[in-house]
Formats: structure tokens, C-alpha cells, sequence
């Protein structure tokens, strides 16, 4: 009886687990320990921090003075910079964890696997990205770079190019 052979077509991911291969203990070790501070992070903070930023929190880095946050938008990283102070008294109070913690650092998650949701087949996304990328100035547009070209710049190149972009 031959050896079963994984799917050529298949991913690296699907090779090596099919080998019997883990995740290096190092990594496997910093995920263990990010879902459980993440774990953490939302149980102390589920009364500061609206209910749709937590859900998309996640802690991406730690070290006992800097705690690094992973969010689903823009906003939701303005919120958590604007009262970083605050979030910071919060986990240094109530967390032996988070007891030495001077930083939260806030990045922002890529939507890329939101691009494939049910809501925008393929096709029709692409279609709108298409759209969107021939779509010229609007109008108002146009006459705000307009009156910046006329009332606020000095310099006459930048003056001529600005009425240039406004009125191709």
C-alpha cells in the first residue's frame, strides 16, 4: 500500500501540516500569550471602550511597558489614542499584568479580508473599484482648489498647476 500524498495544488500551510509539522514553540508561545492579554484587554476595558471597537481588538504585540493593539478602523485608533491616558490608568490599576504599562501603541488592521465578504461578489466590487478610479473631480471639488489657487497660494507655479488640476 502506497504512502498517501498531499494535494500538489494545496497551500504551504496544508504541506506541512500534512507532514506533521507545527508552528515553531517561539510562536506558538507569543500566541498563547497575545489571545490570552487580548482576553484580558477586553475584559477590563468592556466598560470604557465601545462595544464594536472591543470586538474588533486585539493585542498584536506586549512587553511590560508597551502594549501594542490591533483595530478594524481608522476611528477606533482615534478613539484609543485620544484616551490612551485613561485606558492606561484603567490597566495599570486593576491588572497586575499591565501594572508597569506606560504605552498602548494602535495600528490599523487591512480590510482586504472584508473585500471577499458575501455583500460585494467579486465582479461587482471590482466594478465599483474600476469606477471609482476613472471617476473626475466633482464640481465642488473643483472650486475649492480653485479659491485655494486664488486666495491662498503665493507662489505662481503651484497657483497654475492648482487651476490646471481644477479645469483640465
Amino acid at each position: 500500500m502506497s504512502k498517501k500524498q498531499p494535494n500538489r495544488l494545496a497551500k504551504l500551510i496544508d504541506h506541512q501540516a500534512f507532514a506533521g509539522s507545527a508552528l515553531p514553540e517561539t510562536l506558538n508561545d507569543n500566541m498563547r500569550l497575545y489571545v490570552k492579554t487580548t482576553d484580558e484587554i477586553k475584559e477590563l476595558l468592556v466598560d470604557c471602550l465601545p462595544e464594536e471597537i472591543l470586538n474588533s481588538c486585539w493585542v498584536v504585540g506586549f512587553t511590560s511597558e508597551q502594549l501594542t493593539l490591533s483595530v478594524g478602523s481608522i476611528t477606533a485608533a482615534n478613539h484609543i489614542r485620544y484616551l490612551q491616558s485613561a485606558y492606561l490608568q484603567v490597566l495599570t490599576k486593576q491588572s497586575i499584568t499591565f501594572k508597569q504599562l506606560k504605552k498602548i501603541r494602535v495600528v490599523v488592521t487591512s480590510k482586504s479580508a472584508d473585500s471577499h465578504s458575501p455583500k460585494h461578489p467579486s465582479g461587482a466590487l471590482s466594478e465599483i473599484q474600476k469606477a471609482n478610479e476613472n471617476q473626475g473631480l466633482s464640481q465642488n471639488i473643483k472650486r475649492t482648489i480653485s479659491q485655494a489657487a486664488e486666495r491662498v497660494t503665493t507662489d505662481k507655479d503651484l497657483k497654475n498647476a492648482l487651476l490646471r488640476l481644477a479645469n483640465p
